[in-house]
């Protein structure tokens, strides 16, 4: 894609757990807790902020009506996470970690430091509100990408960590609770999936650099993204760099598509939505579907909402869903789901029910009928609303949300929230910056280091490509840097960074993330896999799923041949496929379904090319 000519805008929030022996306003230790004693049960509700506003995201989750469970242990919280005791002064050493991040990323650090309360009422917090101070403004960070300006250095309570979720409850345990937190936000200035990683990952190098945690969950990267004609949209919860090209790349085919319904809306004279939702429980009386049988045998309720102009449009692919697959999440906020009528309403055992549907509700052609069952009147109706609401701002083409990272894409959490949720905490003082605090130094940067490193390598005759791949890792074993070496010489055509990764860190994942003994691996696998990519007839996305496919029983070879580089015609069979089954949609759209079915098997440059071709 060109994003350029989309007008691609993408900023960053990066949070980092700082190693300050503390949380953030109590003296408790930063422990992982195993068993939890103490439990505390808690509602929220949504107040006004500063300027008397009520923030939007804040009365959205109130409006959920949520019982929210908390387990704490005395090892690790106190009567500060709970909100039964003021908090105590904020932690000098996790301040002087986030005054040497604002050195090294050249920001303004202020005179005094005014602690924030933000509100936060989704249970995350005990209190309704997270802890939150600004240190510095106006920086910039510098690399290969080029210049990012860094807006704000703030240092912050890390929030509680969700552990199970039921019927109108979700359950936290305290333990992270407090933990300080240092908040990086760079400006919009990002043009490219690809330039987005970078930045992150740069950034991270220089956190690291200074007295930090490491491991997962310990840094998460919020990213913010825009095109032109479309609208800011808040992306959470990435812990791996390797994922956010391609989320970026979602969003940017989710707008793309979501503005197509927006014109196709507007052929169809929808103004919006004046229907509201009616309960229909009556025509399920009789129902032979499982699922809403045992709704109905358990005294709940349908209810249904004629959607005027929509047929046809919520099997529309935006990114790597379909516009009713986004639907269902605004439903899913209230732990409901839904059935429309652009599905095949007969595999579900409901052809009947939605034929009565369609006359006792007064169904035209270009309408759409959908359902919800759920027990609470209330909740079903708040759920429906909050459809009803999305449905119209289709009028407006993309609505401003904040969104959880979902595999490779996104699904609905909350409105953006809004400055009515900041309000001054009375119960810390503010903080001078004193000189001896701003004379804080700075430490020698990762990057810094591996420069030496690659000097010193080089110096001994090492080819440079491969010293940056070594040095990219600490604590390298003599056979480790020993193999890499070799491997490098002998497979010219392979990026010396995948060999080091399937040497170090490949093993390290597949005993963490896929619960796997890699000390089975054997060198002639190795070397099997690296002739693999020698001849380019796999990409190097595939090895990790290689391995993993090898080690949970497959041969070799059959885990190879599943991840081998598509020819030019199998990619364009695919693709000429995608385009006969798709007719009428626009190149952003089968684009989308495209890379979903040969991800990681063609590159996108590729795949655009034949598309425009075709197209």
């Amino acid at each position: 894609m060109d994003y350029g000519k989309l007008g691609l805008r993408v900023g960053l929030e990066i949070h980092q757990q700082i190693s300050s022996g503390t949380k953030l306003f109590c003296r408790c230790p930063i422990k992982k807790s195993e068993e939890f004693p103490i439990e505390i049960r808690r509602k929220q509700r949504a107040v006004p902020g500063e300027l008397g506003d009520v923030d939007p995201a804040a009365l959205q989750e109130f409006l959920k009506n949520k019982v929210f469970i908390y387990k704490a242990s005395t090892e690790s919280s106190c009567l500060v996470e709970t909100d039964e005791d003021p908090p105590k002064e904020l932690n000098e050493k996790a301040l002087r970690t986030a005054i040497q991040m604002c050195k090294l990323l050249h920001c303004h650090i202020l005179d005094e430091v005014h602690v924030m309360r933000k509100t936060v009422v989704d249970g995350s917090a005990v209190s309704g509100f997270q802890r939150t101070a600004l240190i510095g403004i106006g920086g910039y960070v510098e690399g290969a990408f080029g210049k990012i300006e860094i807006k704000t250095v703030t240092i912050e309570e890390d929030s509680a960590t969700p552990i199970a979720k039921g019927d109108g409850h979700v359950e936290y345990r305290l333990d992270r609770l407090g933990i300080p937190l240092i908040e990086i936000a760079t400006d919009s200035s990002i043009s490219s999936p690809q330039m987005a990683k970078e930045v992150a990952e740069h950034i991270g190098l220089l956190l690291r650099s200074t007295d930090v945690m490491r491991g997962i969950g310990t840094i998460r990267q919020d990213v913010n993204i825009s095109i032109e004609n479309g609208a800011r949209i808040e992306i959470k919860g990435f812990q791996e760099l390797d994922k956010i090209p391609r989320v970026v790349e979602n969003e940017v085919n989710r707008q793309l598509g979501l503005l197509e319904i927006k014109e196709e809306l507007k052929k169809r004279g929808f103004r919006a939505v004046k229907t509201a939702p009616v309960d229909v429980t009556k025509i399920f009386a009789n129902t032979k579907s499982n699922s809403m049988r045992k709704a109905i045998d358990n005294h709940g309720l349908v209810f249904a909402l004629l959607l005027p102009k929509f047929a046809g449009l919520l099997k529309k692919q935006c990114g790597d869903r379909t516009f009713g697959k986004e639907l269902s999440n605004y439903a899913a906020a209230y732990g409901l789901g839904i059935i429309h009528s652009d599905e095949e309403t007969g595999k579900y055992g409901l052809g009947w029910e939605f034929n009565a549907l369609k006359k006792e509700r007064k169904q035209g052609q270009e309408d759409l009928i959908l359902i919800t069952a759920g027990y609470s009147k209330a909740n079903m109706e708040n759920a429906l609303s909050l459809i009803i609401n999305r449905c119209n701002q289709c009028t407006a083409g993309v609505p401003e949300e904040t969104r959880s990272a979902d595999g490779e894409g996104s699904k609905y959490a909350r409105p953006l929230p809004g400055s009515g949720r900041l309000y001054p905490e009375s119960d810390v003082p503010p903080i001078r910056i004193t000189k001896e605090l701003r004379s804080v130094e700075t430490p020698k940067t990762l990057m810094e280091k591996q420069d030496e490193h690659i000097k010193t390598l080089t110096g001994r005759g090492m080819k440079e490509s491969v010293a940056k791949a070594v040095t990219a890792y600490k604590n390298l074993r003599g056979d480790e840097v020993k193999t890499i070496e070799e491997f490098s010489k002998k497979y010219r055509n392979v990026d010396p960074n995948v060999v080091a990764k399937m040497i170090i860190e490949m093993p390290k994942e597949i005993k963490t993330r896929f619960k796997l003994d890699p000390s089975t691996i054997t060198r002639e696998t190795q070397t099997t896999i690296l002739n693999e990519l020698n001849k380019g007839t796999i990409p190097p996305d595939s090895v990790l799923f290689i391995l993993v496919d090898h080690l949970t029983g497959q041969t070799l070879g059959n885990a190879i041949s599943k991840y081998r580089t598509l020819t030019d015609a199998e990619l364009r069979r695919i693709i000429k496929k995608v385009v006969e089954k798709n007719k009428g949609q626009k190149e952003s759209a089968l684009m989308g379904i495209i890379m979903k079915e040969v991800r990681g098997k063609a590159s996108g440059e590729k795949i655009s090319k034949i598309l425009r071709e075709m197209l």
